[in-house]
Order: C-alpha cells, then sequence, then structure tokens
C-alpha cells in the first residue's frame, strides 16, 4: 500500500512539473542536441560511414557512435568488441563464424585490413525493433575507422558536426584494451584533426572518463549511467562501473555521485528512466537540479515521441536517439531548435 502511495506521490509531482514548465514554454526557447545514436541505426546500418552522411544531411548537431581497437591500436567504430554475425557478412557473404557463445572474431585479434573484408550493411539485426521501412540495408558498408569519420566530418564544415565517442569498455574484462591505451589511441587520432574542441568521450566505465581528464584534460567527458550499473555488489563493495565510487553509501542519488566524480565528469547522460520523476527508477534529482550543479543532462535511448516530448519538457540539454527523423518532427512540432 506504501508503495503505491510513493508512485501516486510522484506521478502527481511529475504532473505538476509538466504543467508550471508547459505554461512557461511561450516565454522560453530552448535548443536541442540532436544526437544519432550509431549514426541512426533504426534507418540505416549502425555505425556505418553511409549511415552518418544520411543522419548529417538529415540536420542531427551531434553523431553518437562507440569505438573498439584492432590488433595495431587503430580506433574503429564498433559497438561490440567482436564481430558481430547480426550485423556482418564474411566477404564471401556468408555468416560470420562464431564460439560456442555465438561470438565472432575479437576485433582486438584484427588487422584493420582484415576487419575491412566484412560487409556490415547488408543485415538488421532486429527487424521487430527496427522494420523495414523505415529502415534500409546497404550492402557492401565497411567498418569505419574514427579517421574516416573525421574526414566525412570534413565534408560538411558548415554543419558544425560534434562527435559524442563512447569507449567500450567493460570493467575488468580482458576483451578490450587497457583503459590508459585505448585512451590514448583516441586522444591521439582526435588531436591529429583538431577536434577536441568538437567532441566528447563517453563511457559506462568511469575509470575511462578519469583516464582521458589525466591525458587530455580539455576534452569534454560524458558519464553514462545504465539502470542497473550503478548498484553496489553490496555494503562494501562497488559497482565495477563507478571508478570505486559506492551508489548508496554516497547518498543513493544521480547527484551525490556525480559530485564524487566531478573532477572528470563534465556531462550526464542517464538511461531516460532514471531523471523521471514518476519512474521506479527515478534516481532522486530532477533534471534542472543537476543543470544547475553544473551537469548537463543527454539522456539516451529514446525512440518514442511521447517520451522525448516529456523529457524535453523537463529541461535536458539533448537525446540520443535511434530515430533522429522522429526527433526532429518533435521538436518542430514543440517550436524547439537545433543546438
Amino acid at each position: 500500500m506504501l508503495r503505491h502511495f510513493h508512485k501516486l506521490v510522484r506521478q502527481i509531482i511529475f504532473v505538476s512539473l509538466v504543467s508550471a514548465l508547459s505554461s512557461c514554454w511561450l516565454f522560453y526557447q530552448p535548443t536541442l542536441d540532436i544526437q544519432g545514436h550509431r549514426g541512426a541505426r533504426g534507418l540505416f546500418p549502425e555505425n556505418t560511414l553511409i549511415g552518418f552522411r544520411k543522419t548529417i544531411e538529415m540536420g542531427v548537431t551531434t553523431l553518437e557512435l562507440d569505438l573498439g581497437l584492432t590488433k595495431g591500436l587503430v580506433p574503429i567504430v564498433s559497438h561490440d568488441p567482436y564481430l558481430n554475425q547480426n550485423l556482418c557478412l564474411d566477404a564471401n557473404g556468408d555468416s560470420i563464424e562464431t564460439d560456442t557463445l555465438g561470438y565472432g572474431p575479437l576485433i582486438s585479434n584484427l588487422t584493420l585490413k582484415e576487419i575491412k573484408t566484412f560487409d556490415c550493411g547488408s543485415l538488421n539485426p532486429d527487424v521487430l525493433r527496427f522494420p523495414q521501412p523505415p529502415r534500409k540495408n546497404i550492402p557492401g558498408e565497411k567498418i569505419p575507422t574514427l579517421q574516416e569519420v573525421f574526414d566525412l566530418l570534413a565534408e560538411y564544415p558548415e554543419k558544425n558536426i560534434w562527435l559524442n565517442i563512447e569507449i567500450k569498455i567493460v570493467p575488468k574484462s580482458k576483451v578490450a584494451a587497457p583503459v590508459d591505451g585505448f585512451v590514448k589511441a583516441v586522444v591521439q587520432v582526435i588531436n591529429q584533426n583538431n577536434a577536441a574542441g568538437k567532441v566528447n568521450i563517453q563511457s559506462f566505465d568511469w575509470q575511462v572518463l578519469e583516464s582521458v581528464k589525466i591525458q587530455a584534460p580539455y576534452i569534454k567527458t560524458a558519464a553514462l549511467l545504465g539502470q542497473s550499473t550503478f548498484k553496489s555488489i553490496n555494503d562494501s563493495v562497488p559497482s565495477p562501473w563507478l571508478n570505486g565510487i559506492h551508489f548508496e553509501n554516497s547518498g543513493g542519488t544521480a547527484l551525490a555521485i556525480l559530485q564524487e566524480a566531478e573532477n572528470y565528469v563534465d556531462i550526464f547522460s542517464p538511461s531516460w528512466r532514471l531523471i523521471m520523476p514518476e519512474d521506479s527508477l527515478f534516481l532522486g534529482n530532477t533534471v534542472n537540479e543537476l543543470k544547475n550543479n553544473g551537469f548537463p543532462v543527454i539522456p539516451w535511448t529514446i525512440n518514442r515521441t511521447k517520451t522525448m516530448e516529456k523529457v524535453i519538457l523537463l529541461g535536458v540539454d539533448g537525446i540520443i536517439t535511434d530515430y533522429p527523423d522522429s526527433l526532429l518532427m518533435v521538436l518542430k512540432n514543440m517550436g524547439i531548435k537545433r543546438k
């Protein structure tokens, strides 16, 4: 009974907040950072140059992408540390051979030349989530390097596109490169392109963010937070994702852990449910509280237009989505400009 009462209170607070924000809307003209998740994986093959190009031309302000490292320590654009059989075909157009767990070859064991033989544009990884249309398969697309993404951006200087680069590392995993080496390889490419002022580096593993600030304090960082990555293992052992910060012992709120990490975190990028006051996963701080304490808020991954509208009314700084075309339509209907 008490649980249902608390839920009702949260719902009343949220409705009141949305109502208050809506009444002020005519007097406030916000802007929003439109981030295409893995390009726009609901529309095009994810993390591919053609997907990035189409998304840029659609009107996003930021490309969100993931990185892995090849055997030769070349940063390439890949969400997974292995070649995904649901995304790519081998050089002969056949399914990728996998191990007993269903994983393809580790990217860290392959040279760039070997990786470039795979076709990562012919398959749709999830027809139920990304129905066709609107999603399009584009056969022959290769896995790009981070440098190739910068080369693409150079074709659109007038659009002022940012990169939101995720360094994919699972804490204590031996699959990816060591944290400092991974960060060093990525920072090197960013510096070679004089792009430090047009990127931020994000990660679920917050030790990555600390490494970025040690090696390149001039690059902005974003702390990703999932629906379970903040939970401590027990009263004395913190989550392996939070770089030694114990969520419950720190106060049990989003702001509490961000303030403990303020020396190396610039932006907060949570699962959208964590910032919704009426949601059971709400972490205790409104978007305005977080922003007033110096942490811009960019939630992920929001694909439903109704949810987009809700989080925009909360005052978020940006939205990461698989469907930037839908977000652009929402912004147009609400009278909001691109950042």
